[in-house]
């Protein structure tokens, strides 16, 4: 790669460019590993996710809702440990909103986000494939079995979990000061104990948006949706505003100067870093 010069740059000069054009080819090696293992989180979460209801709802297999809950938290920690535990993976988009947020990098969202779509849309593909393939009766749109009937009353609900998520993910890293391996692990907890409130409601998709939405498309059962126009403003647009909300709020009443959450300054191998 350094080769490209010609002897008639002075030899600092060609120093200089090598050190640049290394700087320039790792951030985009390590932008490729966020983007993979944004990717391959959000297909495991969404594969174990669904699977994991479609088992609970076959009378084939028995185990208790409790069990069912567990798994839940359980998918999204190991989706998120399980592509690159050194790196960040958030699944779910509106942490992804806070993050850029706190890192003043919207790159963050532009990366991460069509990873996400992506990966939830492959995720549920499998899990529909896989149903096929042992000629499963299981009708995973029977988890639904609460009808939201307000288009008003769906947007509520969603935005409340919207809400837990964020303010739950914001107050943990207050709590532990890094992105670590127990504060993920206290997180996948909220994910749980919000799926044992909103797992059997429709339309509430916050914890997988896009698993939820992939589903319902390779489905073909749009009765659980309204109009394309309200599916964005409920599902994807309300909850992104109101997780900027979140941080403006949260940024402004446990910070004065210092914008930023404090971090550790030592790594460890349970350490995340986001792009």
């Amino acid at each position: 790669m350094c080769q490209k010069f010609t002897t008639r740059t002075s030899p600092a000069s060609r120093v200089v460019a090598c050190e640049n054009m290394k700087r320039i080819s790792q951030k985009y090696k390590v932008l490729a590993i966020h983007i993979i293992g944004e990717f391959i989180g959000s297909t495991l979460f969404s594969l174990m996710y669904f699977m994991f209801i479609a088992r609970y709802l076959d009378s084939e297999f028995e185990f208790s809702f409790t069990v069912l809950a567990f798994f839940i938290g359980a998918a999204y920690f190991v989706s998120v440990y399980i592509p690159f535990h050194t790196y960040r993976i958030h699944i779910i988009p509106f942490i992804s909103i806070i993050r850029a947020l706190q890192k003043k990098k919207w790159r963050i969202i532009l990366n991460k986000i069509p990873a996400q779509i992506i990966g939830a849309f492959a995720g549920t593909a499998l899990f529909k494939e896989f149903m096929t393939l042992m000629n499963s009766e299981v009708d995973i749109m029977d988890m639904w079995s609460y009808r939201l009937e307000q288009p008003s009353d769906v947007l509520f609900f969603n935005l409340l979990v919207v809400f837990v998520l964020c303010y739950a993910f914001y107050i943990l890293q207050l709590l532990f000061k890094s992105l670590n391996f127990t504060s993920t692990f206290f997180f996948a907890l909220v994910v749980q104990a919000l799926f044992i409130f909103t797992w059997q409601v429709s339309e509430i998709t916050a914890l997988n948006v896009f698993g939820y939405l992939s589903l319902i498309m390779l489905e073909g059962d749009f009765d659980f949706l309204t109009d394309v126009f309200w599916t964005i403003v409920i599902h994807l647009v309300s909850p992104s505003l109101l997780a900027i909300g979140i941080f403006y709020y949260i940024r402004d009443r446990y910070f004065n100067k210092n914008r930023n959450i404090p971090r550790s300054t030592s790594g460890s191998i349970t350490q995340n870093y986001d792009v």
